[in-house]
């Protein structure tokens, strides 16, 4: 049976700046990257599951993410074809399809961080359920969108026809401040898309229980892999 809430993710390509060849996790790989971004999006995927009531809309390509990758959970998660487009066009489109397919509220995810994905997304259904007409903003430490919250189709604000607003905080604020809505913002994160991050990350990793449900195993075990590996190779030269 379809909910009235979905929420939406990406499997996206990793993009990390590499600004420092001393900045942590900056000589890791592509395909140790792309391995890394693979079981963070795992986890996401596994721990909104966890939530009831509410549908799993994924966004991927086809070639790089069979259907295969979500065998555990194709009872919540179901596939869609992303555009092959620039990121803001992606989150457009994906957002008017959700609506198109006559869901009352829709989540966007826009970083596949999954620590703490239960609460955050309890938080936003709460928020959007006390309102009429809201939208929920996740913002990124640096003032741009890690995930959003709407109950009506306002897809347009990531047109990037007039500039990118995924790029541009404050061309995003800007387009939400037009809606002539309730803006409620959220707690902050830290985007994993620099070695810095990805450092406070794997830090923040370490008091997440690991017995809890939610813990990240995938991700876990990923950092922990590459911690062997390259200390492995460090010590060799």
């Amino acid at each position: 049976m379809r909910q009235n809430t979905a929420v939406v993710i990406f499997a996206r390509t990793p993009q990390i700046a590499r600004r420092s060849p001393v900045e942590p996790f900056a000589s890791l790989a592509w395909d140790d990257l792309d391995a890394l971004f693979t079981a963070l999006l795992g986890d996401t995927i596994q721990n909104v599951c966890q939530l009831a009531e509410l549908d799993v809309l994924l966004f991927r390509n086809e070639k790089e993410f069979a259907d295969e990758f979500i065998a555990p959970f194709t009872s919540r998660v179901r596939c869609c074809d992303l555009l092959e487009k620039p990121f803001a066009q992606e989150v457009e489109h994906a957002v008017e399809s959700a609506f198109g397919e006559h869901y009352h509220k829709v989540l966007v995810l826009l970083e596949n961080n999954p620590v703490g994905i239960p609460l955050r997304i309890r938080r936003m259904l709460d928020q959007l359920g006390q309102e009429d007409d809201c939208v929920v903003f996740g913002p990124s430490v640096d003032g741009r969108c890690a995930s959003i919250g709407m109950k009506a189709n306002h897809s347009w604000i990531f047109d990037d026809e007039g500039g990118d607003s995924l790029v541009k905080p404050h061309l995003l604020l800007e387009r939400l401040c037009t809606l002539e809505t309730l803006i409620v913002p959220q707690r902050a994160m830290y985007l994993l898309d620099s070695g810095a991050n990805l450092a406070r990350f794997r830090e923040e990793l370490e008091g997440v229980a690991e017995r809890n449900g939610e813990f990240p195993r995938r991700t876990y075990e990923m950092f922990k892999a590459f911690e062997k590996k390259y200390k492995t190779r460090k010590a060799s030269r």
